[in-house]
């Protein structure tokens, strides 16, 4: 690696570049210094409110791909058609006019055919617009960032109850927070460097730090509590919670639960929501009228508990339903399933429950809002087993029913509603929440349909990362009654 001392004498180049830093998702702003056009240190931009002067050590040493001595500067060509471990393709440097147009001639093949039979993808995130806007004009609708596991459940988890892509937190005014499953604040996770600094200032105003996680990972090293945790079994750790703090403790935003989700919603018998005659709505009984209404109707005081009659059925809102269903996960059994101590489960439950401060307000820059400074965060930990959206959503009643959802202190997403309001989340035909548009690739119930496309996005209404998918389809296109055979993967 070229040092500054031996650049110093004959210098004829020595400038510092704006750039982006792509080696993650955060697109860290950054200042490449380059003398005698070699680069020679990359620093974060002071300008940036990104992520504030700093840069961590992976985009530091960023610059080191462009010297390694195994970069592959020109085009090579298979020889040997034979395929697997162990066996040696015979790569042949080949001229980039023999490259380019190998590459031509198949895709002129393929387009003249049918566009659908070309896949392209890349590992570039930053280069994923472009592939998107070529492969719209060549014709075909299979582009992806290849490989995209890491929010398989997280994604779906946000999308259907915060109408966002990502879990987040108010870490400014958090109080105490429960990492489950991930690390975010510990040079991890969306915007590393400033939320880092941030949890730092938030640890030393005397934010609890709470950390579920099998591993004594960096963030559970630093927390006030590291809670061990068998893997896979964070959804009965939060349904135990869920338990106490319905069950034992009564402690829930009754407010928000009666306004702001469908815990107010009837329920029959056969476990579907009761909906109204004439516009098939789904109901809310109104204790103040003591009567049934739709879901969007003036409804003064929506019950939450309770059993009712509707048309000779007893139906009981969705949240009673929910208070029941969840009395099996007593902290005993929970302990048993997941190898944390009861009376780690019913302190923390109560710690969580009080430190929400449930109907609490606070004012900031003249203006009273809601206030709710607990969160629990979760990412891949969580999710990445059988039923791993299930147990996501388990881990995300805990902000729901402490309705801390888009209010300070509490759980958040990215930005639901776009500048102008230029986009806004928007809602199903029962009420529920649907993530804006331009958020990203969503899909309702309405629109299922027989598969078009190799991610099969038609027949999974909320699912976000297709190339999961790919994978199966590519290998069997006629099991999913698809009319083509991919026959070209661009690795752009």
């Amino acid at each position: 690696m070229v040092n500054r001392a031996t650049v110093a004498e004959g210098i004829k180049d020595d400038v510092w570049v704006p750039s982006v830093c792509v080696t993650c998702f955060s697109c860290c702003h950054v200042l490449v210094h380059r003398v005698n056009g070699v680069v020679i240190k990359v620093e974060g931009n002071p300008e940036s409110p990104h992520n504030g002067e700093k840069v961590c050590a992976k985009g530091n040493a960023a610059m080191m791909s462009l010297y390694d001595p195994n970069r592959l500067t020109h085009p090579v060509k298979r020889t040997n058609p034979e395929k697997g471990i162990g066996v040696d393709p015979k790569w042949v440097e080949i001229t980039w006019d023999e490259a380019l147009n190998t590459v031509a001639e198949r895709l002129k093949k393929i387009r003249k055919d049918n566009p659908k039979k070309l896949m392209a993808t890349t590992f570039d995130e930053s280069a994923t617009f472009f592939l998107r806007a070529w492969c719209a004009a060549f014709g075909t609708p299979h582009h992806s960032w290849v490989g995209y596991f890491c929010g398989n459940a997280l994604h779906p988890i946000m999308y259907t109850t915060n109408g966002s892509f990502h879990s987040d937190f108010d870490v400014n005014h958090c109080n105490y927070l429960i990492l489950m499953g991930n690390q975010m604040g510990f040079n991890l996770g969306l915007n590393p460097n400033i939320v880092t600094q941030k949890m730092a200032d938030a640890r030393a105003r005397g934010m609890k730090l709470v950390v579920v996680d099998p591993v004594c990972s960096y963030a559970a090293a630093k927390a006030d509590e590291w809670v061990p945790i068998r893997p896979g079994t964070d959804a009965a750790f939060a349904l135990g919670m869920v338990n106490i703090l319905l069950n034992e403790l009564g402690i829930y935003d009754r407010e928000f639960i009666g306004k702001n989700t469908n815990g107010s919603y009837l329920v029959g018998p056969d476990g579907f929501f009761v909906r109204d005659v004439s516009t098939k709505k789904p109901l809310i009984w109104d204790s103040v009228e003591g009567k049934p209404k739709p879901f969007d109707a003036d409804i003064k005081g929506p019950s939450i508990e309770g059993t009712y009659q509707v048309e000779g059925i007893s139906v009981r809102p969705a949240f009673e339903l929910l208070k029941e269903h969840v009395k099996k996960y007593t902290p005993e059994s929970v302990s048993q399933i997941t190898t944390v101590p009861v009376e780690v489960i019913r302190r923390i439950a109560k710690e969580y429950g009080e430190a929400a401060r449930i109907g609490s307000k606070i004012i900031i820059d003249g203006k009273e809002l809601p206030y709710r400074p607990v969160a629990v965060n979760q990412y891949k930990g969580t999710n990445a087993h059988k039923h791993g959206t299930m147990s996501g959503i388990s881990v995300q009643l805990l902000n729901i029913l402490m309705g801390g959802m888009y209010v300070v202190g509490s759980h958040q997403g990215v930005n639901i509603i776009g500048p102008d309001r230029s986009w806004e989340p928007l809602q199903t035909r029962d009420g529920l929440i649907q993530p804006a548009r331009p958020i990203g690739t969503f899909h309702t119930a309405d629109n299922i349909r027989r598969p078009e496309t190799l991610g099969l996005p038609e027949i999974f209404p909320f699912s976000t990362n297709i190339s999961t998918m790919v994978h199966l389809s590519v290998h069997n296109p006629e099991q999913f009654k698809l009319t083509f055979k991919p026959e070209m993967l661009l690795l752009a």
